[in-house]
């Protein structure tokens, strides 16, 4: 079969019906921009079954997905999409990068909820800017880490996934971990009509998470129920029908979950970030796929 793209823990080929891929899971898990690298066997299992379950339920809850069914253990069969370059993130909790474009909001005590859900997006493509380029570039993140990173270190200058400011005739990219304010990294022509992009928060974006959040608050642990932090989404357009759907995976590596609502029990990637060791963020993984699975039970 034909291999479309592979990335750094997937790679899509041809699926076996018209209009269809297959998303093939890897055995392996990167942190900071593929900083961190690491092998672990059966993890790519453990995502693809996270991920059936996650699609299962929101096709269930009428949320529009790229999702057809589960080609093998470690294979999701999808719809053929075009992707957009941009990750879509909303967040219950105020953490992460969010506290360094907004630090007023970092305390000592439990990070801050927001009643109201927030909604942010990141361009996919990084941007090379000074001192690393004279001018601002625009390139992809692979052709970026090849030029850039060494030792897992990036150069100066080098913004990986940048925070989008939205406008009508154009998006302005910011650094994703500096506060938002003077002048942007560059412009660039949107990617989405205004339109198109509230269509694609409020009929997609947000109820996704919506859902999700309602099903990980009944999933009982001994620690208590699990709180979703925040999630990231990617949009695919149907090649065939032009619709858009919510594609890529929707696993580990796309949130953040706290039993109990206690960030030292983080069972999501970023205990792999944060150094967890191999063997207890494969557990982890195992267990967020059994929990999953609780998803579908009547």
């Amino acid at each position: 079969m034909t291999t479309f793209a592979e990335g750094k823990t997937k790679r899509i080929i041809e699926g076996p019906q018209p209009h269809t891929v297959i998303l093939q899971a890897v055995n392996r898990l990167t942190g900071g921009d593929a900083a961190r690298v690491a092998e672990i066997d059966e993890i790519g299992v453990f995502k693809t079954e996270q991920a059936a379950n996650c699609f299962k339920l929101l096709s269930k809850s009428g949320i529009p997905t790229a999702f057809v069914d589960q080609h093998s253990g470690h294979e999701l069969l999808c719809r053929n999409c075009d992707m957009l370059p941009i990750e879509f993130v909303v967040r219950r909790y105020a953490f992460g990068s969010y506290l360094k474009r907004a630090p007023q909001f970092k305390t000592d005590a439990k990070p801050h909820r927001f009643d109201e859900l927030v909604l942010e997006q990141f361009h996919k493509m990084s941007v090379v800017a000074t001192p690393a380029s004279d001018t601002p570039v625009i390139m992809t993140e692979n052709d970026a880490r090849d030029q850039y990173l060494r030792d897992g270190e990036w150069a100066q200058g080098v913004y990986t996934d940048p925070f989008i400011v939205t406008g009508e005739d154009q998006w302005q990219l910011y650094s994703a971990k500096a506060p938002v304010e003077g002048e942007a990294l560059t412009a660039i022509k949107p990617e989405l009509s205004g339109d198109d992009l509230q269509t694609i928060l409020e009929t997609i974006v947000r109820p996704t998470f919506d859902v999700l959040e309602q099903a990980w608050g009944q999933i009982e642990t001994i620690h208590g129920p699990v709180t979703l932090v925040d999630a990231k989404f990617e949009i695919g357009v149907d090649r065939e029908t032009g619709a858009y759907l919510l594609a890529d995976v929707v696993d580990n590596d796309s949130w953040r979950i706290w039993p109990g609502g206690d960030p030292s029990k983080q069972l999501d990637k970023q205990a792999f970030r944060d150094g967890q060791a191999e063997a207890l963020v494969t557990e982890n993984y195992k267990l967020v796929a059994a929990l999953t699975s609780r998803f579908l039970e009547d």
